[in-house]
C-alpha cells in the first residue's frame, strides 16, 4: 500500500493546514515512518469525517469515537512522504513553522488551519490561535500571509499561553473571501458574527412562520 499510494497536491495542501493547526505526525512502533493523526471533539465530528475522506487513500479504518475524551480520531498508515514533510514541521519532536511556509500554504490549507484554530472576534476581525509557536514563528506566519494572500493588517497579540494572530477588521473581508469557499457548512460559525447568525435565524423563522 505504501508503495502504490502517493500524496496528491490536494492532500498536501490540506496536510499543511492541519499541521499548522491540530493535526500531528506521530511515530509508529517501528519508528520507520510517520503517520498522520487527526483528533477533534464530538462537536466537530463532521470536520473529522471530511478530513478522513480527504486522506482516505492512506487510512485503513474510519474515525472512531473516544468516549473518554468525547472526541473522534483516525490515523493514516505510516508513509515516507509524511516522514519527509515531518522533517519540515518538526524539530526535536516539537512542532515548528517551516521556514518555507510561504511556498507551502494555499487557500484550502489556510481554510483548514482556520477551521482548526481560528475564531471570529467580537471586534469584527479574526483570531488564529498560534500559542504553540514561538514569537519568531508567529511573525513568519504574519509575513507569509501578507506575501501569499496580500492580507496586510495582521497583528500579534499576547495570550497567557503564548501569542495569537489577529486579522484586523480592515483585512477581515479579504481573509473571509479567501477561506469561505473551502469552509464546511458545519464550521461556518467560525467566520460569522453572532449578530449575523441571529439575523439569518430570524429570517428563517419569518419564512417558516415560526
Amino acid at each position: 500500500m505504501r508503495k502504490s499510494v502517493h500524496l496528491t497536491d490536494c492532500q498536501r495542501a490540506i496536510l499543511v493546514g492541519t499541521l499548522l493547526g491540530d493535526g500531528s505526525l506521530i511515530e509508529t512502533s517501528s519508528k520507520n515512518n510517520l503517520r498522520l493523526q487527526i483528533t477533534h471533539c464530538d462537536a466537530q465530528k463532521a470536520f473529522v469525517f471530511w478530513k478522513y475522506e480527504a486522506f482516505k487513500s492512506l487510512v485503513l479504518t474510519p474515525p472512531k469515537y473516544q468516549k473518554q475524551n468525547d472526541a473522534w480520531r483516525f490515523r493514516t498508515i505510516s508513509h515516507p512522504e509524511l516522514t519527509e514533510i515531518g522533517k519540515s514541521f518538526y524539530q526535536n519532536r516539537q512542532k515548528i513553522v517551516p521556514k518555507g511556509i510561504a511556498s507551502l500554504l494555499s487557500p484550502i490549507g489556510l481554510a483548514v488551519w482556520f477551521m482548526d484554530d481560528g475564531a471570529f472576534h467580537r471586534s469584527g476581525g479574526y483570531l488564529i490561535n498560534t500559542q504553540c509557536f514561538t514569537i519568531a514563528e508567529c511573525d513568519l506566519l504574519r509575513e507569509s500571509l501578507r506575501k501569499i494572500f496580500n492580507i496586510e493588517n495582521i497583528t500579534r497579540h499576547r495570550d497567557h499561553n503564548g501569542w495569537r494572530l489577529y486579522i484586523q477588521v480592515s483585512s477581515a473581508k479579504k481573509f473571509r473571501e479567501i477561506i469561505e469557499p473551502f469552509m464546511l457548512k458545519e464550521m461556518m460559525y467560525k467566520i460569522k458574527s453572532p449578530v449575523e447568525t441571529t439575523r439569518k435565524l430570524l429570517t428563517f423563522a419569518v419564512r417558516m412562520k415560526i
